[in-house]
């Protein structure tokens, strides 16, 4: 009996990068990729154009975020006149705490850092429209943060309070690197690499299509798991994928982009 890979991805770069260039600056949601490798090899591509021709090279950024389903891949169009606001890696804001036990116990106002990504979308939170609010409770008065974030969903103190505390943010990146623009990965992959026994095979079949490829890493050497990944971009790409784009793959997924 035959079972679902859970090797799939739902995507729409073409609508993305529509939908982007109408709204200069404004993050968009592209697909959702089931692992980190998949999703950040995907981040890699968009700022050069490589496979995917819906974004002309420089004039977009990328970005991912793990999401309720998977990882999420967001992008923006950048082109234009004028800088657009960099996008914080993590938010600080004040909270209410009501304690974990049972019963009431008071109200305290914890301040907190989290991600300033959507933990169920992956998309921007509202960062940077955080503003002070007041209330009165048994007398006394706090005064803790509110936001919106424009995805819609909504961050209550309760989900944030947990977050910070069982999922600490990601470290700041230096100042001096950005993900988008990374450049493209040089390096040849190893020869016993998955990439590289797609290459020394490529070698010598002139036009070997990618899915070849996933049938010698899984039938040959095998590697079940690089083999569906390069079926699963093939669906992405709808088939259009030949023997070295599939070892281009394999090698830069495996590259981390921070």
């Amino acid at each position: 009996m035959s079972t679902r890979s859970v090797y799939r991805a739902n995507t729409d770069h073409h609508g993305a990068a529509a939908e982007a260039r109408a709204h200069r600056g404004v993050w968009v949601a592209a697909g959702l990729y089931p692992t980190r490798d998949a999703a950040r090899a995907t981040v890699r591509r968009v700022p050069s154009g490589v496979d995917y021709p819906s974004y002309t090279p420089k004039e977009f950024e990328a970005y991912c975020a793990i999401a309720t389903d998977g990882w999420a891949v967001w992008v923006r169009w950048v082109a234009g006149e004028g800088p657009v606001p960099d996008l914080p890696d993590t938010m600080t804001v004040r909270v209410t705490s009501r304690g974990d036990g049972p019963g009431y116990t008071g109200v305290g106002v914890v301040t907190v850092t989290v991600t300033a990504r959507c933990p169920r979308c992956g998309g921007p939170r509202g960062w940077d429209a955080v503003t002070p609010y007041r209330f009165c409770e048994d007398g006394a008065w706090y005064t803790v943060d509110r936001w919106l974030n424009p995805c819609t969903h909504r961050d209550l103190y309760e989900d944030v309070l947990r977050e910070s505390r069982l999922r600490p943010p990601p470290p700041p990146r230096p100042a001096d690197v950005v993900i988008p623009q990374s450049p493209p990965i040089s390096e040849e992959p190893e020869p016993g690499s998955p990439a590289g026994l797609i290459l020394t095979a490529a070698a010598g079949w002139r036009g070997m299509h990618a899915a070849k490829a996933a049938d010698l890493l899984e039938t040959v050497h095998g590697l079940a798991m690089e083999a569906e990944a390069i079926r699963t971009e093939m669906r992405v790409r709808r088939g259009h994928m030949s023997a070295k784009a599939a070892a281009h793959f394999l090698h830069t997924a495996t590259k981390d982009p921070r």
